[in-house]
């Protein structure tokens, strides 16, 4: 019986081997996207702008969309193309980075008249089922800012 149960673990951890070694493959070999926002310490109470970086780490191509969302705050049709609006204060920019390759994009945005608080935030929308991608949280993917009367501009009120 102690010989059945000692093999019956050692199938099992060699099953679990082959489960890690399999996903490590299928990750290495996929495209693996990290994605933040540039952190301007102060923006105006007119239009601004702000750059979304991406770049893939990972074996494959990587497709996929960026949907940056604002809140009290409104997307600028300055924004060079292509993007797709998705009400005012969202939009989805399409993306397709060979493995190691970079890219940023510049966006325009005005907060909302007479408001004291507005964020911004980035999040990753993948166009195919296959892909493994990732946030880095290293960088930031959401932003808030705050009204200062006496410096008559926004600050970041983030620490990250």
């Amino acid at each position: 019986m102690k010989k059945n149960h000692k093999g019956t673990l050692i199938t099992i951890a060699s099953m679990a081997v082959a489960v890690i070694v399999a996903m490590a493959t299928i990750q290495s070999t996929q495209a693996s996207i990290d994605f933040w926002l540039e952190k301007p310490s102060c923006l105006t109470s007119g239009l601004n702008q702000i750059t979304v970086y991406c770049h893939n780490g990972g074996g494959m191509d990587g497709d996929f969309n960026l949907v940056v969302t604002f809140v009290n705050a409104t997307f600028s049709k300055q924004t060079d193309m292509p993007y797709k609006m998705l009400d005012s204060s969202t939009v989805s920019l399409k993306f397709v980075l060979h493995k190691g390759d970079s890219s940023q994009k510049l966006i325009y945005f005005e907060p909302v008249n007479e408001i004291s608080v507005f964020s911004i935030s980035v999040s990753l929308q993948a166009t195919s089922l296959i892909q493994f991608l990732k946030s880095n949280q290293l960088y930031p993917t959401q932003l808030s800012y705050h009204w200062n009367e006496t410096a008559q501009a926004y600050n970041c009120t983030d620490t990250q």
